[in-house]
């Protein structure tokens, strides 16, 4: 417990020097100083500061995984590819459509679990043909790697695509989806056609909301306790119980309270 404690506080101070820096006051402080707004103009400077931190929130969630994921010594963090934003990535203009049409078909088809996981498979082991082919036209697009790390046991490579949960609405779930088999396929091109890589679109809750047309449960979906107790020495319960109060922690009121007396007084 006391190591999940320093995790989550060392995660969230760097949240708050990140989202609280000089550069971010002033900016919202000449944004703010040009609008005519019935809420006064401090007010409105920290509250665009608290949308920052929860925007932010995201970054949170994958800095937190990422440190759990390393508490384990069999674990490696691929740092190469780990936290790479926004960048151009690669992969067969053959797997680029394959994805696609895979999507489609997911969309019609409503498949059964068993038949689903049949796809998902095929799709996978075509992806790992395409990709090991040089002689294969290229695509290009624009995504995040959230976390890349290797068992040094088995020497298995997991992907992670971390979401708080799976309450999306429809087109950004398609996307999710989608951008996740696609990053896929560039990462297993650039790691080699030896490597295994594994999928995971992962959710920090252990709430079902939705179901997931795209991918089989089984195979490449984790949610919160299944993740934990998988690939890491902390126990989910103990990680949720904290996350659950943290806001209400001292430390947290007392970081809070700094930033308002800050901004406001």
């Amino acid at each position: 417990m006391n190591k999940i404690k320093e995790i989550l506080t060392d995660s969230i101070k760097q949240l708050i020097i990140h989202s609280t820096s000089e550069t971010k006051i002033n900016l919202l402080k000449n944004k703010h100083d040009v609008k005519i707004h019935f809420i006064p103009y401090k007010y409105r400077v920290f509250g665009g500061i608290l949308q920052s931190m929860n925007i932010q929130f995201g970054n949170f969630i994958e800095k937190v995984i990422e440190e759990v994921i390393l508490d384990n010594e069999n674990n490696e963090i691929i740092s190469k590819y780990s936290g790479i934003k926004s960048n151009s990535f690669t992969l067969t203009k053959k797997s680029d459509a394959l994805i696609d049409t895979y999507i489609t078909n997911c969309q019609i088809n409503n498949y059964t679990e068993v038949q689903l996981k049949e796809a998902f498979t095929n799709l996978i082991n075509q992806i790992k043909v395409n990709e090991a082919d040089n002689a294969n036209e290229i695509a290009t697009f624009k995504h995040d790697v959230d976390i890349l790390f290797r068992n040094k046991i088995d020497n298995q490579y997991y992907y992670l695509e971390i979401k708080y949960n799976d309450d999306h609405d429809t087109g950004k779930y398609v996307d999710i989806n989608r951008k996740l088999l696609k990053t896929y396929a560039y990462l297993q091109r650039e790691l080699g056609q030896n490597i295994k890589l594994k999928p995971i679109l992962f959710y920090f809750t252990n709430k079902k909301m939705k179901g997931n047309i795209y991918l089989p449960e089984s195979e490449a979906i984790y949610r919160g306790k299944r993740f934990f107790d998988n690939f890491t020495n902390i126990k989910y319960e103990d990680m949720d119980n904290y996350m659950k109060t943290i806001s209400e922690s001292s430390e947290t009121i007392e970081a809070f309270d700094k930033l308002y007396n800050k901004i406001v007084k």
